[in-house]
């Protein structure tokens, strides 16, 4: 029977201990952190392009109502990112409002560097420090989690060249033509139906494509007036560029306005404009 008693309060004991940890793990007029809601995600850099605004990051709050608001400063750290060229903040404090378990918003700025990263790109942001000393860094009372946060950024750029364009099937808006492309350099020579014209099937005009940046995908798209050849009823074309032309690799596309001339006594004359865009195919 004691034997029995003594097993019935051992068993009390542990409960009683268990309920009293419990109790403390929860009790949070005794234990407040601060930690961000999410450990990792991945942004593409293109966001606040797109957005025209910065991406929004959030720290959580855990605890008794707080009666005033308190700051909380971060650190960032780039790996193969570089802030200026990847990234910008603009302010590394989080401020929490009274009463609030969600904070105001740490900014970040994503820039598009027009430029095929070869290496993963991330920032990892930690909080360094919170103004109220009874609020500690980190959910959990042991093994504190969630002190940090890694941002992945998402590269949009391709790892094509200008040579996408050197071949023989180059699609031409203007008339829906196939058209043959060939590289040299910076320059993309056409050659076929360019200007929607059945009797001149062997027009020619070279484009250059000038990168926005040393390395970028995108840029401008550019000729001079371009003695384009004879068509089949013996008239000399001249092909000239009108506003500003654009290309993009990624898309497999060079976009040109042309106006059309042909030579008549001597004298070039306005025949037509044509919107082109010469794409590639996947």
């Amino acid at each position: 029977m004691k034997t029995i008693k003594l097993i019935i309060i051992l068993f009390i004991a542990i409960i009683s201990v268990s309920c009293q940890n419990d109790v403390e793990q929860y009790d949070f007029e005794r234990y407040k952190f601060v930690s961000f809601i999410d450990t990792e995600i991945s942004i593409p850099e293109t966001y606040t392009a797109d957005n025209a605004s910065d991406y929004p990051i959030y720290l959580r709050y855990d605890g008794s109502v707080l009666d005033e608001d308190f700051s909380v400063n971060l650190k960032v750290t780039g790996n193969n990112a570089n802030e200026g060229e990847d990234y910008s903040v603009s302010n590394t404090e989080v401020i929490f409002k009274a009463g609030e378990i969600k904070s105001e918003p740490f900014n970040l700025t994503l820039i598009d560097d027009l430029l095929n990263s070869e290496n993963e790109r991330s920032l990892e942001i930690t909080i360094e420090s919170v103004s109220l000393s009874n609020v500690d860094i980190g959910v959990g009372i042991k093994n504190q989690s969630n002190k940090s946060i890694i941002i992945n950024i998402l590269d949009n750029e391709c790892s094509e060249t200008i040579d996408i364009f050197n071949t023989s099937s180059v699609a031409n808006s203007a008339g829906n033509t196939t058209v043959t492309g060939s590289v040299s350099g910076s320059v993309v020579s056409l050659t076929g139906n360019l200007v929607n014209y059945g009797s001149f099937p062997n027009a020619n005009l070279e484009i250059t494509l000038t990168p926005t940046i040393a390395g970028a995908t995108t840029g401008a798209a550019t000729f001079n007036d371009f003695d384009a050849g004879t068509d089949n009823d013996g008239y000399v074309y001249q092909l000239r560029q009108n506003g500003e032309g654009t290309y993009d690799i990624c898309k497999g596309e060079i976009s040109v306005s042309i106006y059309v001339y042909y030579q008549s006594g001597g004298s070039w004359v306005y025949w037509k404009t044509t919107t082109n865009v010469f794409s590639v195919g996947e």
